[in-house]
């Protein structure tokens, strides 16, 4: 009767637990399919756990909706499989992805613990088909008015330049086309670099080329060495210590990225400054750096500093002529090599931009010899 009774209290004991178990996976399943978003659950063995009836409305995600079946066989996407199984174990993966359909999701795949062990992940799609839409409509736009900006420009530029020759001008006739001369080439300046950040980010193929870092940073330093000197600023180029190897990159692109860097880096640091240039070799990447004497950057502005057309609020800044467009450029040219841009920074000591670029560039572009 004890061994009985005892046979009966781990019966219903158990199933006392499979109940409280399938009802937190009846609550588990009302939630995934109550979220508007897809979601996928992969189990530590990479099979499709769960999915919600979300994810089986997106066009070309799924091949079978049948779950327990290996990732390889269950979802459709390439993109999707290969950040699946990234071997990332901490940190969050996010990624766009293009889908059938002329959608674009919004992709986070998080790594799950449990018991200090990866028993899982997570992948959350948030569609933003619209936004995307709405940005191409914004970049086509502004490319056609910078477009049409030129031509006046240009008229505008030369038929300034030519008044002397229809008579001679007094002096303060002379500085009001001094002024307007500089204002004309200021908003050639901005044309030319909203022209350049529709180009990178509408997807033209880079001219990939062998480079090497120093004749990258000579050049740069040759074309802003007037400007610096005209603030009184020291703008030197601290060589390596290691050999820096060759790299694949678009020297064009590549050249105009470290130009706004560099020339902000001028633009706001105090007279009698210094700006540095420096490049080191990382594993399988070359990283340049940029570091100024200049007024800092408050940690609220780093966040949003290489957003299009984002400017601090700050008053000091915002006496400083820009666009808001060079940290943009340098950014879609770091996405477009593969790479990656950042800034340290304190307020009142100065701060140090960083560009890294991959040592060789995915075998679909061709590599100019």
């Amino acid at each position: 009767l004890s061994t009985l009774a005892a046979q009966a209290a781990l019966a219903a004991s158990n199933a006392k637990l499979y109940a409280t178990a399938e009802i937190g996976r009846q609550r588990l399943e009302a939630v995934l399919n109550a979220t508007p978003e897809p979601v996928l659950v992969i189990d530590e063995q990479f099979r499709l756990l769960l999915f919600n009836e979300a994810a089986l409305k997106v066009q070309g995600l799924l091949l079978s909706p049948i779950t327990g079946r290996p990732i390889n066989e269950a979802i459709a996407n390439a993109e999707l499989l290969e950040m699946i199984s990234s071997p990332s174990r901490e940190s969050l993966l996010t990624r766009e992805l293009a889908l059938p359909g002329n959608s674009f999701y919004l992709v986070s795949v998080s790594p799950v613990q449990a018991e200090n062990r990866q028993v899982g992940k997570v992948c959350l799609m948030r569609d933003i088909s619209r936004y995307k839409e709405l940005d191409i409509m914004k970049t086509e736009f502004v490319q056609m008015v910078s477009h049409n900006l030129r031509q006046p420009l240009t008229l505008m530029k030369g038929y300034v330049t030519m008044l002397e020759m229809v008579g001679s001008l007094n002096i303060q006739q002379k500085d009001y086309v001094k002024n307007i001369i500089a204002g004309v080439d200021n908003m050639n300046r901005l044309v030319n670099n909203l022209l350049n950040l529709g180009r990178i980010e509408s997807g033209i193929a880079l001219q990939i080329e062998k480079s090497e870092a120093e004749k990258v940073i000579e050049a740069v330093i040759r074309s802003l060495q007037a400007l610096a000197e005209q603030k009184g600023i020291k703008l030197v180029f601290m060589p390596p210590e290691q050999n820096i190897p060759e790299f694949e990159a678009d020297m064009a692109l590549l050249q105009e990225a470290l130009y706004n860097l560099v020339e902000n880096a001028i633009k706001y640091t105090p007279v009698n400054g210094r700006v540095k240039l420096s490049v080191e070799p990382r594993p399988n990447a070359v990283v340049f750096e940029v570091k100024d004497t200049g007024m800092g950057i408050a940690p609220l502005d780093q966040q949003k500093l290489f957003e299009t057309f984002y400017r601090s609020a700050k008053q000091d800044i915002r006496q400083q002529k820009g666009s808001g467009l060079g940290l943009a450029i340098v950014k879609s040219v770091a996405v477009k090599h593969h790479g990656d841009v950042w800034v340290e920074s304190q307020l009142g000591k100065g701060s140090a931009f960083y560009l890294s670029i991959p040592l060789r560039q995915p075998k679909n572009k061709e590599v100019i010899e």
